[in-house]
């Protein structure tokens, strides 16, 4: 059962991440950004590695790292074009399906299903995940599905939904073929790379003036870190579908943060969420 420890860990440094990114992403490009944190993570998690000793890498290993990275950078390049297009209360809500989207992929790619009563919890954490990320305004509470058909933004995040809900099956098959701190360190060495090639074309001069924000980096990098390591070992003792609902409690810890550092409101909408995240839970824990 200690599963469901880590991977609410998981969660908690998830959120502690986002919340770095949301300060510092104000003042540096999110391609130059993203370079710097995944190669940063990359150096902290290799350096880990080379004190504890290389795993064994399995027969899957680089292809699964290839896949998900592949997916995580296409991921990447259409959440920030959707987030320039369109409102962040239409867009950010569709990111709450991919646990959804994980119960077909994981089954298709892993064979792994959840039972009828995980099947559930899984609901309910997407419906409270949902809720949480909507406007305060209750007949709002479905316009950003609404707007799927007639609103490229909102489809282009529900599109990334669906890929990272491919990506986290190739990224327990990399830990499976190594170990959780490995694995990580070479799927973030291959998304910074992609990154910084990324901002080599896209944002040569902010590319340059980066220098500035290297203690940043490595802040939110070992944060980074942390969320792999422990989402890592969540993987190596339970099905991904479980583990990524967990992981999904990371928006209740940004809910807090909010609150308590972003001075945000809109208590009881957010209270309601957190109430069914919770339902979703403790039904996948305890069945």
């Amino acid at each position: 059962m200690i599963w469901f420890i880590f991977a609410i860990l998981g969660a908690f440094f998830d959120a502690t991440y986002y919340a770095l990114i949301k300060k510092i992403l104000q003042n540096i490009n999110q391609y130059v950004l993203s370079a710097g944190v995944f190669l940063t993570s990359s150096i902290i998690l290799f350096i880990i590695s080379i004190f504890r000793g290389f795993p064994e890498i399995g027969s899957a290993f680089y292809s699964s790292v290839l896949a998900t990275g592949v997916l995580n950078v296409i991921a990447a390049v259409l959440y920030f074009k959707a987030l320039k297009i369109t409102d962040l209360s239409l867009a950010i809500p569709m990111i709450s399906f991919t646990p959804v989207f994980l119960i077909l992929t994981s089954f298709l790619l892993l064979k792994e299903l959840p039972t009828m009563f995980g099947i559930v919890g899984i609901f309910l954490i997407v419906v409270g995940s949902y809720v949480l990320n909507t406007t305060k305004n209750i007949t709002k509470l479905f316009e950003p599905i609404k707007s799927i058909m007639n609103n490229r933004g909102t489809l282009y995040m529900l599109i990334v939904a669906f890929l990272f809900s491919i990506s986290s099956n190739y990224d327990k098959l990399v830990v499976q073929n190594s170990d959780p701190i490995f694995s990580s360190a070479t799927v973030f060495l291959f998304l910074g790379i992609s990154f910084l090639i990324i901002s080599w074309i896209t944002a040569k001069n902010e590319l340059h003036n980066s220098k500035k924000y290297i203690s940043k980096f490595l802040l939110i990098g070992l944060v980074l870190s942390l969320v792999a390591i422990t989402i890592n070992i969540a993987f190596t003792m339970q099905i991904v579908p479980y583990v990524i609902s967990l992981k999904r409690l990371s928006i209740l810890f940004s809910v807090i943060y909010g609150i308590f550092l972003f001075k945000e409101n809109n208590i009881l909408r957010r209270s309601i969420g957190a109430t069914i995240m919770a339902g979703g839970v403790i039904l996948i824990i305890l069945f």
